[in-house]
């Protein structure tokens, strides 16, 4: 089984993605700023760099220190920059290292950025996410419950293109898209006060829309954001009545509004225990907390039956067996024919489950009792098999 850390034990109600499809296009200088705008608004803000390849967060912050060690073996605490709690690579490694990793050991390393960092409560967790979509991505959407994404892009329509593929890999995780960014967007003449799009028309209004979410912002280019985040210190702090920083403080502020009621988003956990033959517990169990996500809860019917509440009120019992026979991992479907590879013969009549965790937004991961645990099941798929 994967790691999945729920942050809700951490005392962090909130995870953010900040996401672009292409470098370049200013994300880290957008994730630093957002966090900082969300500090002045009196939320209490970490910030991740999980852009463990070209981590930029601690220069841009000024600080590129060592963490100290945290109170339990194996943990460190968090360096503090203007109001802020961070975590980069650049301050466990020497800026002469090369950081040359496959994905295991990125997946590692972020693993243990959520669970060995000794992160004070925080409202919310802003994460910087490496360019594109990949590895790094997909193993963030699974294994942390995140609140939303943010995604920052340029007007360039081959930028557009790209963040629209790359939005969309979140939506299908079922991640909310707190709305765009786009950066870099017109240039204001210090004489004449004209604007200039340099780039082109702007097309955020487009994509916005694509994506079925709204514009946070549009940053003008200005000389003094790239030379704050060269001295360390955020252009919201040094260049406070900039354009650029009224328009992030905006965005900060949008955020905010749709983040600070809503539920933090959980894990759900499941440890199967042995039931007698014929017993039977088809009364949900009640729910104390609200998980945040569509299912509400968890819990075993019998050894070989498994109860889903979804967010409706409805309730769903699947048969383990059913279950494990429609699992749509790679070792029992083939990826390019749809063909079923597993043989129905071999899989026990009594079958039954061990654990079962939740996968990000979007599904649950049984390990079966035949030791079985690649499959991941889509809420959507779960209630179409209890229909069946």
């Amino acid at each position: 089984m994967p790691w999945r850390c729920d942050m809700s034990t951490h005392g962090i109600k909130h995870i953010v993605a900040v996401h672009s499809a292409k470098g370049g296009v200013g994300k880290s200088t957008v994730a630093v700023n957002l966090a900082i705008g969300l500090t002045q608004l009196g939320a209490r803000v970490g910030l991740m760099d999980a852009d463990i390849h070209g981590p930029s967060i601690a220069k841009m912050l000024g600080n590129t220190s060592w963490p100290q060690p945290g109170p339990y073996q194996d943990t460190i605490k968090p360096l503090e920059a203007y109001g802020l709690q961070f975590i980069s690579m650049a301050n466990l490694t020497t800026a002469e290292t090369p950081i040359i990793w496959r994905g295991a050991m990125l997946n590692s390393v972020l693993s243990q950025f959520f669970s060995h960092v000794q992160w004070h409560e925080l409202d919310y967790l802003i994460v910087d996410m490496p360019p594109g979509t990949g590895d790094v991505q997909l193993t963030l959407a699974q294994n942390i419950p995140l609140s939303g994404v943010v995604v920052v892009s340029t007007p360039q329509e081959l930028a557009l293109s790209d963040t629209i593929r790359g939005t969309q890999a979140f939506q299908r995780l079922e991640v909310p898209i707190l709305g765009v960014v786009e950066n870099m967007s017109y240039f204001i003449c210090d004489e004449c006060q004209q604007k200039t799009e340099i780039f082109g028309d702007s097309a955020v209004h487009m994509l916005a829309e694509e994506l079925k979410t709204r514009i946070l912002a549009r940053i003008p280019i200005e000389p003094g954001i790239t030379a704050s985040g060269d001295e360390g210190k955020p252009f919201i702090l040094a260049h406070p009545e900039s354009e650029s920083s009224k328009t992030l403080e905006k965005a900060a502020q949008k955020i905010l509004n749709q983040l600070e009621d809503k539920v933090p988003t959980s894990v759900l956990n499941l440890e199967w225990v042995p039931m007698e033959a014929g017993e039977r517990i088809t009364v949900p169990p009640r729910m104390e907390v609200d998980s945040g996500l569509e299912m509400k809860a968890l819990w075993q019917v019998s050894q070989t039956e498994l109860g889903i509440v979804w967010e409706n009120g409805d309730t769903s019992i699947i048969p383990v067996r059913k279950l494990r026979l429609a699992c749509p991992c790679a070792v029992c479907v083939d990826e390019w024919t749809g063909e079923d590879l597993l043989d129905p013969k071999t899989v026990p009549e009594d079958l039954s489950v061990e654990h079962i965790q939740t996968v990000g937004r979007y599904a649950i991961q049984p390990v079966f009792s035949d030791g079985h645990d690649t499959g991941i099941f889509h809420f959507e798929s779960l209630r179409s098999l209890a229909s069946d």
